[in-house]
């Protein structure tokens, strides 16, 4: 609270960074976020999380470019991790992301008929909740796609306690396959291939291009309205350059983002340590 007494863009980042981080350990620690009024505070902290899942998921994602073996057994180290789902063929995180975009939608939807639904379409009163809406719309396609789709065998050895932490030694990245001799082979889902083959098609390019452009103007248009919340508590003399700061992100992460679209689109796949792909069409 107060003026803050860091000078310059690194009092921005720090004032940012600590309200950010407040409020993500706040959706993991009991909290009073879930409440059908008007207040932003459910909106903010699982919009936070979220972002923080893009922000995971792009990362990960960066694995396809390291071949087969990397993507696959990217894949499957979540599989590996289903004994946290309580039953279900889900891992606790994704069972924890699923639950913060109910309550983002849920809150989004209660806010959006309180404040803005009587105001008209060229107000941009409305602007958040169309691309809120096309977002997950985008998503269901999305997770039809990827997370449900079907697919076809890979072989890959994973390591035995779910991460190659020697592989850093090594001075190599791979980090969820291992190629030692003997080693106990499995099969995975070859989401590989499968993004390969679903971005051959210059439609979905286009389509998952739209749908980044979309995610960025959402999350922008929520951002200049999050930095000066009460919750994150940043002094006032940084709003305009956490705001700034942000767009810098969203447009970073958009562009991992579509790197993996066209990298798929304009190269060939390679092939595994123990299988190869076919050439794509």
């Amino acid at each position: 609270k107060g003026e803050g007494k860091i000078p310059g863009w690194w009092g921005a980042l720090f004032y940012m960074v600590l309200g950010f981080l407040k409020e993500i350990l706040f959706t993991i620690y009991p909290q009073k976020n879930v409440s059908f009024t008007s207040d932003r505070v459910g909106l903010t902290r699982s919009a936070m999380f979220l972002f923080v899942f893009i922000i995971i998921h792009a990362v990960g994602n960066l694995h396809v470019f390291l071949g087969p073996d990397d993507f696959n057994g990217y894949g499957y180290f979540y599989v590996r991790l289903y004994w946290t789902g309580f039953g279900f063929q889900a891992n606790i995180v994704e069972e924890y992301i699923l639950l913060a975009a109910l309550l983002h939608v849920v809150v989004a939807i209660k806010r959006t008929w309180d404040i803005s639904v009587n105001y008209a379409l060229n107000s941009g009163k409305m602007n958040l909740a169309i691309s809120g809406v096309t977002l997950l719309t985008f998503m269901m396609i999305h997770l039809y796609q990827f997370r449900f789709g079907a697919t076809e065998p890979w072989t890959l050895c994973p390591p035995p306690y779910l991460l190659n932490l020697k592989t850093l030694l090594q001075l190599r990245l791979n980090l969820f396959w291992v190629d030692d001799p003997g080693c106990e082979a499995v099969y995975v889902r070859d989401i590989y291939k499968m993004e390969f083959e679903v971005f051959q098609s210059l439609g979905w390019c286009l389509f998952y291009l739209a749908a980044v452009i979309i995610f960025s103007t959402h999350m922008c248009l929520g951002w200049q309205k999050v930095v000066p919340a009460p919750a994150l508590e940043i002094p006032k003399k940084y709003h305009s350059k956490a705001t700034h700061m942000g767009y810098i992100f969203t447009i970073f992460i958009a562009m991992v983002y579509v790197s993996f679209v066209f990298y798929c689109h304009l190269f060939t796949m390679s092939s595994g340590s123990m299988s190869s792909e076919p050439a794509t069409p």
